[in-house]
């Protein structure tokens, strides 16, 4: 039994069994967890330790001849609690670096779910393009067998020429090639879906759905409007101006980091000691203190200077980047915008183009068979309509990959742009 499969459900399931989405997703989440780390440093820290220790003692005077000795056993327990309380916006500037990555990680995570998204769908339309050329190729024959018949039936008649046969015959060889050809090609693009949909690459599939132009999805608005729309909600665009706060909190953090910081302390401790006598005894001691800290680093070998400086540069390159993003982005949508202009244009002509070589073949067919016409004038007819209908089809794809490309440099990919 067939498989079959619509354009969403192919989607989908490309989607679910893409290990660079899995990919993209688990980067995401391990930002996030990065964001809680950063948020740790707001709470404070507090550490238990507990130890045993024995051994032994012994002391000699030798003044006095003497010597005293024994073992010892030693038991502790002790608590500690470490609280920053002010350290001039370093953890601001760390969580906030933190969260900008984070949205970056999100919009790499959108883009390539949009690209995946897009590379999907134009091989669905592929697919679907393969199976309308078998078809095509498939009627081409079926005339191409007519025009055969037709002319052995005139040669036996004696009213053709033997040339008008061979000619039908090579036209109808020709014709089976391109139909096995086309055969193959489905077959190829068909085999590729399953296997990016976790499908064996034998099995039968049957695609839902025809390849015809959808209305209304030209997106021929203001080129202005669509620049600013791609600007503001674009994936890639949203990632790189991620990536240049969180390069200008990554400067703040930095700074920071050579300042002072306050912090608030308390200790307790429990110490049990088990000696001898001669050791003065046992001894049970109970210490606790409750402090403020300030910590200020005097000179570190200009090591944090050196990081301010580095995270300058990575600033710099950051907003170069950003740059080049908008640059990049608004090249590929002026020239995929021209070339949605062309192929809806061009669809128009192809229609034509079908209409006229389908009505010219069958004017010359008729003409033929009444044996006024030519083989060569039907053969050319034939071969007009053939190209004319594998023009109209590229042409048609080509609108779909392009209307595709067009939404994704928008980044408004989705099962609504289809």
């Amino acid at each position: 039994m067939p498989t079959f499969l619509t354009l969403e459900n192919m989607i989908e399931r490309v989607l679910c069994h893409d290990p660079l989405t899995r990919q993209r997703w688990a980067s995401a989440r391990a930002q996030a967890a990065m964001v809680r780390v950063r948020q740790s440093a707001y709470l404070p820290r507090l550490d238990a330790t507990l130890g045993s220790n024995s051994g032994r003692s012994d002391t000699a005077y030798k003044q006095r001849n003497d010597a005293v000795g024994g073992r010892q056993r030693r038991f502790e327990r002790r608590l500690n609690l470490s609280w920053v309380l002010f350290d001039f916006g370093r953890r601001d500037s760390g969580l906030l670096h933190a969260h900008n990555l984070l949205v970056a990680a999100n919009a790499h995570y959108d883009r390539h779910l949009q690209e995946a998204f897009a590379g999907a769908a134009q091989l669905y339309y592929q697919a679907l393009a393969a199976r309308h050329n078998l078809l095509v190729a498939r009627q081409v024959t079926a005339l191409a067998t007519q025009n055969v018949n037709v002319a052995n039936a005139r040669y036996e008649a004696g009213a053709a020429a033997l040339s008008d046969r061979l000619q039908a015959q090579t036209a109808h060889s020709r014709a089976q090639l391109n139909e096995v050809r086309a055969e193959g090609a489905l077959r190829s693009v068909k085999g590729v879906i399953a296997l990016q949909t976790g499908l064996p690459a034998q099995v039968e599939l049957e695609l839902v759905g025809d390849l015809s132009r959808r209305v209304g999805m030209d997106f021929f608005d203001s080129l202005d409007d669509l620049l600013e729309q791609a600007l503001q909600q674009h994936p890639s665009l949203v990632a790189a101006r991620a990536n240049v706060n969180a390069a200008k909190a990554d400067i703040d953090e930095r700074r920071a980091a050579g300042r002072p910081v306050l912090s608030l302390t308390a200790n307790l401790s429990d110490v049990k000691t088990r000696q001898p006598m001669a050791l003065n005894g046992d001894s049970h001691a109970r210490n606790n203190s409750v402090g403020l800290q300030l910590s200020i680093a005097l000179f570190d070998g200009f090591e944090n200077t050196h990081h301010v400086r580095r995270a300058q540069a990575h600033l710099a390159a950051t907003e170069a980047q950003l740059l080049d993003e908008e640059r990049r982005l608004s090249l590929t949508l002026w020239s995929t915008y021209q070339a949605l202009k062309v192929e809806s244009l061009a669809l128009q002509n192809t229609a034509q183009w079908v209409e006229q070589s389908r009505q010219t073949l069958s004017v010359v067919q008729g003409r033929y068979r009444a044996g006024v016409g030519s083989m060569i004038e039907s053969l050319d007819a034939l071969t007009a309509y053939a190209a004319a209908e594998q023009q109209h089809i590229n042409t048609l794809n080509a609108w779909q990959e392009t209307r595709l490309k067009l939404a994704a440099s928008l980044g408004t990919l989705g099962f609504w742009t289809l």
